[in-house]
């Protein structure tokens, strides 16, 4: 981000708001000169502007949308100016209102930046404190989906489920973009061996609080705990985890509660020089989560046309959700249709980057059975991702 662009920005409205009073006699606010090369040594300032364009067919109601998301990222190595050996983040995010999954009717969201409110809230504040090469722990607003159930070649996918499995998304955590406060440890037993748990505020809200901060610190929900063991190299990622709610969520076949808990496990490969694959299937307890499983894989191949392997990639990939029983008897009564067991979303894309601060995506998607509703067609959506860094 230009920080001298911003500080002349501001000098220059504090000038024309005291013109814009008549106030010709009063002397304009000296700010203090600010070294913005310094500045830069202290912090590192990032803003993403990502626009996405999904057209379908078939669906709830077919037509064209547009979803606009604006990622401000700050951060700050401490242990460079400071004794403390630890890093600081905030970051804040903008989400316009466009309910694309209402509209296409499915249970994964064919895009990642999809909410059916605006949202304006900080996503990530936090500060990790490094104890040791070894040893590190985190507290604050945490975003888990940066940690825990990540393959790295399949971000680039435009479906929310290669991001963070669907099971996972749909028990409540604290997820981009609504996330709480929490904390969370990792311990590496060598290079390649580490072991990551966390626990966080359960409570993350509903759209009443979708653009402020809201968290109880498990009062009246409890917290979430999660651990994941991962082995990883820089051409492998295996791992492992489960997680679990402390207080017992209510069921979805009757009254009463229970206790909601899953696991999972991811394995990302690399194959030669540009292939990577990637595969990952996770479970939560059906009796009180609508999705039961989520299977997905898929192949990235990087540096096809562009000489910099990283500016261009394509991708293929399939997404698969298995809904519990009790949810599927539910929704053939709210919908008066006949439901099957399986969601399935198949995606391809290609990214290519015509310069520097800009990277375009076109991508396809083909999803069949949205929901487990036979009523609602199969999809086909189209969409266009234009991402702008700063």
């Amino acid at each position: 981000m230009n920080f001298r662009l911003a500080y002349k920005t501001l000098s220059l409205s504090l000038l024309l708001s005291t013109s814009a009073w008549g106030q010709s006699s009063t002397s304009v606010i000296d700010l203090p000169s600010l070294n913005l090369k310094r500045l830069r040594n202290y912090l590192s300032a990032d803003l993403f502007y990502t626009h996405d364009f999904v057209s379908n067919t078939g669906g709830v109601k077919a037509g064209p949308r547009n979803i606009g998301a604006l990622d401000i990222y700050i951060e700050s190595d401490l242990s460079k100016y400071t004794a403390l050996q630890g890093e600081f983040m905030a970051h804040y995010i903008h989400i316009n209102q466009n309910d694309t999954r209402a509209s296409i009717g499915d249970s994964q969201g064919a895009s990642n930046i999809d909410m059916p409110s605006q949202i304006d809230r900080v996503v990530d504040l936090w500060y990790q404190q490094n104890w040791n090469d070894e040893f590190k722990t985190l507290i604050g607003i945490h975003d888990i989906s940066t940690e825990f159930n990540v393959t790295e070649s399949s971000l680039s996918f435009l479906n929310s489920s290669f991001g963070t499995s669907a099971e996972l998304s749909a028990s409540g955590l604290s997820i981009y973009p609504i996330t709480t406060v929490g904390a969370r440890a990792q311990y590496s037993f060598n290079d390649e061996l580490n072991l990551k748990t966390g626990l966080y505020d359960a409570n993350i809200g509903d759209e009443k609080n979708y653009r402020s901060f809201h968290s109880d610190i498990g009062n009246h929900t409890g917290f979430i705990h999660m651990s994941e063991l991962a082995h990883q190299r820089d051409d492998q990622k295996v791992a492992i985890a489960g997680w679990n709610f402390t207080n017992t969520q209510e069921k979805i076949a009757s009254n009463g509660k229970a206790t909601s808990f899953g696991t999972y496990a991811l394995y990302e490969k690399k194959l030669g020089h540009n292939t990577w694959l990637f595969g990952r299937y996770g479970w939560a307890n059906p009796v009180v989560s609508g999705i039961q499983s989520n299977a997905s894989t898929g192949i990235v191949y990087r540096g096809i046309l562009q000489r910099k392997k990283t500016n261009d990639e394509a991708g293929i990939g399939l997404s698969q959700v298995h809904f519990s029983r009790q949810h599927l008897k539910n929704v053939a009564i709210e919908e008066e249709s006949s439901t099957t067991p399986k969601e399935t979303a198949y995606e391809a894309y290609y990214q290519f980057k015509p310069m520097k601060e800009l990277s375009l995506r076109p991508d396809l998607q083909y999803i069949t059975h949205p929901s487990g509703i036979k009523n609602l067609k199969n999809v086909w959506a189209v969409g266009l991702r234009t991402v702008v860094e700063i």
